[in-house]
């Protein structure tokens, strides 16, 4: 392998995404949608930017699901997909061994993705990186939000990585910084051996006991936008903060905004009638009745909208008809999460599409001012 072997890409899609559940319940957590679109197509665009041409996925819960979707995308970022199904699911360390050996062992670099998270990422400067550091492994870190604990301990100075959970590198530092691990690794075949493919952690089963030995992994810090989206909770946040500054998040599959804040696909559908408040997000398959009221915080797709119904502070998509209020939820495919209450009864400036659409450029449009508990 040398340093202009284009690398290889995994994704890791096999876990019962119980914290997601109930919509976990139904479809895969990498099918879960992400702002319209299936949180696994941002991985997979990610590894094809980087040169990716061959892919691995690892299959389990609701393991038929994926190859469908997963092919389509591949086609559009000319991808080949590769599957390694897991009767018994082998976890992080198991799963990515299972996919590079799906893969056929390729000498090359392997660049795997947890199959839950969203981000901002250079990855074409990071496998430079890792290459250029000669480590076996690097792991792609995040400065510790404060929230939670990241147990990944790094040598600012040496930008070394010294500890993982309980364990630590025999030289570690005497005041290491504490990051978070993105779910990113850049795995070399000398790595890739050691793994045995049977049920196993990458960080307590693989990494964490080589750093004891004295191995030196790479570790490369991203401190660009990130976000772990393995709860309906975190996809909600998530939603709003790119809802709130699109721009915040590189791969933002939104429209131009027909006008601040409300990011409309396929406006054939919406009757003129309808009344939105930005911010919103309506995707190419939404259809809407006269009365209907959207936003604010809303995502839909993949849903006909009945009179008098609302969507505020949620995303729905797949449900096909909807009648009254859908709030403060994530409604996918069937299942419905509760979500913490927000917006309080802070009033909602709302715009009918009629306005937007005859008169786009026109300044002061009536906008119709509503309690926001009286939907």
């Amino acid at each position: 392998m040398t340093v202009d072997t284009p690398p290889v890409g995994g994704v890791l899609c096999a876990g019962f995404g119980t914290r997601m559940a109930p919509i976990t319940d139904v479809i895969p957590k990498p099918l879960v949608p992400f702002l319209n679109a299936p949180m696994l197509a941002y991985s997979l665009d990610h590894l094809a930017v980087a040169g990716v041409t061959q892919v691995g996925m690892n299959l389990h819960h609701h393991a038929d699901s994926i190859p469908p979707v997963a092919d389509q995308l591949a086609r559009t970022m000319n991808l080949e997909p590769v599957y390694a199904r897991e009767w018994e699911i082998l976890g992080t360390a198991g799963g990515i061994r299972g996919i590079w050996d799906a893969l056929g062992q390729p000498d090359t670099t392997l660049i795997a993705f947890n199959g839950d998270s969203v981000m901002n990422l250079d990855l074409l400067e990071i496998l430079d990186a890792h290459r250029q550091s000669g480590s076996p492994a690097t792991i792609v870190v995040r400065p510790q939000d404060g929230d939670n604990p990241g147990n990944v301990w790094v040598d600012d100075e040496q930008l070394q990585l010294v500890g993982l959970r309980d364990f630590r590198h025999p030289e570690a530092c005497d005041s290491p910084t504490e990051y978070t691990f993105t779910g990113v690794h850049l795995l070399e075949p000398e790595m890739l051996r050691q793994i045995p493919l049977q049920k196993g952690c990458m960080v307590g089963d693989i990494y964490g006991p080589l750093l004891e030995e004295g191995t030196a992994l790479n570790v490369e810090v991203n401190r660009d936008f990130w976000a772990g989206i393995d709860s309906p909770g975190l996809l909600f946040d998530a939603t709003r903060r790119v809802l709130d500054d699109p721009e915040l998040f590189d791969q933002v599959p939104m429209p131009e905004p027909l006008a601040d804040g409300l990011y409309v696909f396929g406006q054939q559908d919406i009757d003129d009638k309808t009344m939105m408040a930005g911010p919103l997000l309506s995707g190419p398959h939404v259809a809407t009745d006269a009365g209907v009221h959207l936003g604010p915080y809303a995502v839909v797709d993949g849903v006909e909208i009945a009179e008098g119904a609302s969507v505020r502070n949620a995303v729905v998509y797949g449900m096909g008809r909807l009648e009254g209020k859908w709030h403060n939820c994530l409604a996918v495919a069937g299942k419905v999460a509760n979500l913490p209450r927000v917006g309080g009864d802070n009033e909602i400036e709302e715009v009918a599409v009629e306005e937007l659409v005859e008169s786009p450029d026109e300044e002061g449009a009536d906008d119709v001012e509503q309690d926001g508990g009286a939907w």
